[in-house]
């Protein structure tokens, strides 16, 4: 394929990940920010562990399954995105903590811009194999910081701007752009499948596996560890679901517009974002009725 085949335009493509963040800070106030400090402690639990425990648990079952290259960089560049949105619905259906969720995404945004590369940095230096195949990338690191500063930082601070101001017009504004978000992650997706469309045959059941596999036993292992050292169910299962939805999103873009040549990146962010969306609704539900019927469970 030739350039103009490989991806869609990087413009559009940052375009359209900026609004969807612009979306997602609406739902964060100033309010939000100042309680923070009151929960500093739960905070600095789920942040150390969605900045560390995703990547490790990802480089164990890299090592154990030993995949080809491509699809240990496509899970291990996965590792390193910030958190998803989504995980506040999860939280909330799972009668989690929303403040915790809603700071721990706020945190997780805010600081994106280093952590993404540097957490691919580093993973990918942890197997002589992996570096290697980091080197041959030649990855723009400045191009790909300016990505993340212009379609997630900026619009995360405008969001929250936005979202304190009063006023009929600008409350419509604020719905319009959140109703488009679900019409533009369709778009994104269809758009990652045309451009990689002779690609998608090699989405294989181990692909398929790993995502579902990675992406569950990485739920269920952080809630385990997190009710070990907290001893409280809201702030477990709520870091729990924080570590383990990742914004898929954000990978699909930079598989797009950086990994053009690896459409294994794109391929697994998609299938990651569909499972999450469908492992999310099931559990959450599940844990849900399991908590109204067992009160004594959420303690």
């Amino acid at each position: 394929m030739t350039n103009s085949e490989q991806n869609i335009p990087a413009l559009i493509v940052q375009i359209i990940l900026a609004i969807i963040m612009l979306a997602v800070a609406f739902e964060i106030t100033t309010a939000d920010i100042k309680a923070l400090p009151k929960m500093w402690k739960r905070l600095l639990l789920g942040y150390v562990m969605q900045i560390t425990f995703l990547p490790a648990f990802m480089l164990l079952m890299l090592i154990v399954i030993n995949p080809r290259i491509n699809i240990v960089m496509a899970f291990l560049l996965l590792s390193a995105c910030p958190g998803g949105n989504l995980s506040q619905l999860f939280v909330i259906r799972s009668k989690g903590n929303i403040g915790i969720s809603m700071g721990l995404s706020f945190l997780s945004t805010l600081f994106s811009p280093i952590t993404v590369g540097g957490i691919f940095y580093l993973a990918t230096h942890a197997n002589s194999a992996w570096i290697q195949a980091y080197k041959n990338l030649e990855l723009p690191l400045g191009n790909i910081l300016n990505t993340l500063i212009t379609s997630i930082f900026i619009p995360l601070v405008i969001g929250i701007w936005m979202s304190s101001q009063a006023g009929a017009g600008w409350t419509r504004t604020r719905e319009l752009i959140q109703k488009s978000v679900p019409w533009l992650l369709i778009s994104l997706l269809i758009g990652a499948c045309w451009s990689f469309r002779e690609s998608l045959s090699g989405i294989d059941s181990l692909m398929l596996f790993m995502v579902m596999g990675i992406s569950t036993g990485c739920f269920i292992t952080a809630y385990f560890f997190t009710r070990l050292i907290t001893r409280d169910y809201s702030t477990s299962v709520t870091i729990a679901w924080e570590v383990s939805i990742q914004n898929s999103g954000l990978g699909m873009v930079l598989g797009l517009v950086y990994f053009a040549h690896i459409p294994e990146v794109s391929l697994v962010c998609a299938l990651w974002g569909i499972w999450q969306m469908v492992m999310g609704v099931i559990v959450s539900s599940l844990i849900g009725k399991f908590v109204h019927k067992y009160p004594i469970m959420n303690s």
